[in-house]
């Protein structure tokens, strides 16, 4: 609304986009309300250099609730504070304040109750693992028994054992790891049923790379959303990989099936990266993004765009949302309107 968050705006943008979990980032600089209007279905989140109250007065008509509403953030434009307004936890608005305070050095502003003590909420850590909640209308129950300092149990499969290298998790959650594939949280005599979803890393490689540089990527690469190893469900490469014995090795010493795509399939998925290198060579623009989301299944997206590290490409998608509203990444580059 004023030159001074335009020119922050600028500098958010520049930033954000050498986020690889970041896909588009536009601005917008005119008519706050309509252009709200028009926008607001098509971002997973909204950043207003602006006065809370004028963003509230402009969204206030355009909220459905918090399974479907976008993170929106409010910034003053000195660039001090930067506020989580709604959608904090499933919209993922707490973490992108605080992603945003870190890279403009502002104070960030966060008043979910769970958060300000110290917990991880349910929804939080939801979406922090890419988990499905079935049932989602008990999750104020959950939070509130939290918020009392009492542990909810997390009944799941030995795999999720990663959970209590978690020390948010393991304040506000008690693991009990059973042969059951149904994950589910437990409070009294409530319970709230969770899927996880499929989360794939796609894999693309020189020849010769060996499993440890392999495995030092895709830790380098999860570190950006801070997911373990243990989250990845499968990995996935092209068929002209299958050969490649550190992609192979990297499968067996962590014990995640790794899936091979073949030409056709890798052609067929739209993806946000495109190499000219691989193209000439094997008629694909995308080996890690394509795989990523052949394996990942109908309607999957990526998390984590192509990232590159000593010869190594890998990308990770995750599975398609059935409970939650998810925004389809728009690629169509929207123009500026200063």
């Amino acid at each position: 609304m004023t030159k001074r968050g335009l020119e922050i705006s600028k500098q958010i943008k520049g930033k954000l986009s050498q986020d690889p979990t970041i896909f588009q980032v536009d601005i917008f600089h005119k008519n706050v309300k309509e252009t709200l209007k028009r926008i607001f279905g098509g971002y997973d989140a909204i950043i207003g250099i602006m006065a809370a109250g004028i963003m509230i007065r402009s969204t206030c008509k355009l909220l459905s609730d918090k399974k479907q509403d976008p993170a929106i953030i409010v910034m003053d434009d000195a660039g001090e504070h930067v506020i989580s307004l709604i959608s904090g936890h499933l919209g993922g608005a707490n973490n992108l304040t605080l992603k945003i305070a870190k890279l403009t050095n502002a104070r960030p502003v966060i008043t979910t109750s769970t958060d300000v003590h110290g917990y991880m909420s349910i929804d939080a850590l939801a979406k922090k693992y890419y988990w499905e909640i079935k049932n989602l209308e008990k999750i104020v129950k959950f939070n509130k028994a939290i918020l009392e300092g009492r542990k909810v149990e997390i009944k799941a499969p030995r795999k999720l054992k990663y959970l209590c290298d978690d020390p948010f998790f393991k304040k506000s959650y008690k693991l009990i790891k059973d042969g059951n594939k149904v994950v589910k949280a437990i409070m009294d005599k409530d319970e709230l049923l969770i899927k996880p979803r499929k989360l794939v890393a796609g894999i693309g490689t020189r020849k010769g790379v060996s499993e440890k540089k392999i495995i030092e990527g895709l830790k380098r690469t999860l570190s950006f959303l801070d997911l373990p190893l243990g989250r990845i469900d499968a990995l996935a490469t092209g068929e002209m990989k299958k050969n490649e014995e550190g992609i192979i090795k990297t499968s067996k010493i962590l014990r995640i099936p790794l899936k091979f795509v073949d030409l056709n399939s890798l052609r067929s998925k739209d993806t946000y990266s495109t190499s000219d290198f691989v193209k000439d060579r094997f008629g694909v623009g995308s080996i890690c993004e394509a795989a990523a989301l052949h394996v990942a299944g109908e309607g999957s997206r990526l998390i984590i765009r192509k990232t590159t590290f000593n010869g190594i490409a890998i990308a990770v998608a995750v599975s398609r949302e059935k409970v939650l509203k998810s925004v389809q990444q728009n690629k169509t580059k929207q123009k500026e309107d200063h």
